[in-house]
């Protein structure tokens, strides 16, 4: 089984990234696809035979990262997966092999994905579906479903037969929520995914301070947030999520300035 590792860089240096350092540093000679979303084409010194290199100076976001990685993928003829990265997260060094292990053995499963922490031992993903239930949801390894959790992005490795059969992601949607809309869509084909023996931690840079900086990527997170609201699949988990994530930058600021936008903008 091979697997496509897509990394998602953004105004950093990919041999300074986690995702680098503890997981793609130990699988040195493999083929990486290194996406860009920079103004300035700044990695593409790295490209060699093995490491494809490619610039999107609009910033197309994960979304069209991961359609074009797959395309990619498809035309190599010996991918049978993509494995999608983000630049912040910090992987057990063995996770490229146990994910291989695992599809060997369950040749039936679409969506393996490791369990992801933050800020220590927090789960973070996947993520429960459930209204009343806490986000994050701490899973033993084995076989889940996608009605009852769905993963984040990074971490995730997906069959190519099944990510073009779910229609891959949704270009409107940049960055937030765009796992949730892919992995809804993909359920309505097959809803299983298989939780594989690792973890994975996920660092974030949302401990900005200043507030014109947490404004401007509040208004990229609600730029996401109002298309995936279209997607009947997730609509009520949207806007519980949005609603959460307001209050608490509200809180945390204490500013009223995100709830007016929410109220402007998240019709």
């Amino acid at each position: 089984m091979n697997v496509l590792p897509i990394v998602v860089l953004y105004n950093v240096d990919f041999y300074e990234t986690n995702v680098y350092r503890t997981l793609l540093s130990h699988f040195q000679g493999e083929r990486i696809l290194i996406y860009e979303n920079s103004p300035e084409p700044q990695n593409q010194c790295y490209e060699t035979e093995t490491i494809l290199y490619h610039h999107d100076s609009s910033n197309g976001g994960v979304s069209a990262a991961y359609n074009y990685g797959a395309t990619i993928a498809k035309q190599y003829g010996d991918v049978d997966a993509i494995l999608l990265l983000d630049e912040d997260t910090r992987f057990e060094p063995d996770y490229l092999t146990v994910l291989q292990t695992a599809i060997e053995i369950h040749p039936d499963i679409k969506l393996f994905v490791p369990q992801v922490l933050y800020a220590g031992d927090q789960p973070f993903s996947p993520i429960s579906r459930g209204i009343h239930k806490h986000r994050g949801a701490l899973l033993g390894e084995g076989l889940y479903s996608l009605n009852d959790y769905l993963p984040v992005n990074s971490g995730a490795c997906i069959r190519i037969a099944a990510f073009e059969k779910a229609g891959g992601y949704n270009p409107e949607i940049r960055l937030d929520f765009a796992d949730f809309d892919f992995f809804s869509r993909l359920a309505v084909h097959d809803d299983r995914f298989y939780r594989v023996d690792s973890v994975a931690r996920q660092s974030f840079s949302n401990e900005e301070k200043q507030l014109d900086r947490l404004f401007r990527r509040y208004k990229f997170y609600i730029e996401g947030a109002r298309v995936a609201r279209r997607n009947p699949l997730i609509r009520n988990m949207v806007t519980i999520e949005v609603m959460r994530h307001t209050l608490a930058l509200t809180a945390r600021t204490r500013r009223w300035r995100f709830i007016n936008y929410l109220i402007q903008k998240f019709r």
